[in-house]
């Protein structure tokens, strides 16, 4: 555990680490285990939240946690020399802040890519409030899993001053930790369509680039939004379309898009999450499925 010689807490999310509390309970070394949901709403949910654990140097849990950061990262490593219970504590505050659009949701912030945006969102003494009473929180830094099989990096988040006296407007999410969220969720969901993909289009998938892959699910998805598409079932579809069709598929004369227009002339009047869904269930059933070359 070299590379973090500071690292004393273990941050694992629950549903990403199957029956992690149960088998933190079963270890034969000593730890200090605090559920984040434990004296909160979701008490009952206690086993699918953030695990906060005490470790020293020499746990089976810190190289566990690096080699399971080889494959779907689950857990994340702090530093802090308080103790567990002002450790978890703070980090409760996060469970489920509001935001500056008046909205409030549970913020899975165990989940390393979710932490890794999050926390990467902040700046300055802001980012020292969120940190609070952690030192430091190490991240690993994962590629795509298209991407060529790499060493997994780790990137630390570090307070560089005592944390400022604690107000509830440091928990608010503002527009950058909103759209830092929402950079994450598009990060799985371009994993989702990927894997998706590679069953359903192999060999359209294969005529890009895997070094470009990433830039065009970004582009691709980015052409959806701009054209009024916001549920993910949307979004896959249009991309799926960009991917058998080609991008621009809905400007290209003689593509099958255009073909449906001409025989669904009412289309054009109906909503774009109404007309994209639409194209795609009556390509089932006309003959416009054809690949694109």
């Amino acid at each position: 555990m070299s590379s973090f010689p500071q690292a004393n807490y273990l941050l694992i999310d629950g549903v990403l680490r199957p029956n992690a509390l149960a088998s933190l309970y079963a270890l034969a070394e000593p730890v200090e285990i605090e559920p984040l949901y434990l004296a909160t709403r979701w008490t009952e949910l206690k086993h699918l939240g953030p695990l906060l654990v005490a470790i020293d140097g020499s746990s089976s849990l810190i190289d566990e946690t690096c080699q399971r950061a080889t494959g779907q990262a689950d857990a994340s490593l702090l530093y802090s020399p308080a103790p567990i219970i002002a450790v978890a504590d703070h980090l409760r505050r996060f469970i489920a802040p509001a935001d500056v659009l008046g909205s409030k949701g549970l913020l899975r912030f165990a989940d390393p890519l979710v932490a890794r945006y999050w926390l990467g969102s902040y700046q300055g003494a802001q980012r020292d409030a969120v940190l609070g009473p952690i030192q430091a929180w190490h991240l690993p830094r994962n590629p795509h899993s298209w991407a060529l099989a790499e060493p997994v990096e780790w990137h630390t988040i570090a307070r560089t001053a005592p944390s400022p006296e604690w107000v509830d407007e440091h928990a608010r999410l503002g527009e950058a930790q909103i759209h830092a969220l929402d950079q994450a969720a598009r990060w799985r969901f371009m994993e989702r369509l990927h894997h998706r993909f590679e069953q359903s289009h192999p060999q359209q998938l294969v005529r890009i680039e895997k070094a470009h892959l990433a830039r065009w699910f970004d582009e691709r998805l980015d052409e959806a939004q701009a054209w009024g598409l916001v549920s993910q079932r949307s979004l896959a579809i249009w991309v799926e379309c960009s991917l058998r069709w080609g991008e621009g598929f809905t400007q290209r004369p003689q593509a099958p898009y255009q073909r449906w227009l001409a025989r669904t002339p009412d289309a054009l009047k109906i909503a774009p999450e109404l007309r994209i869904q639409q194209l795609d269930n009556e390509c089932l059933h006309l003959d416009l499925n054809k690949e694109v070359s």
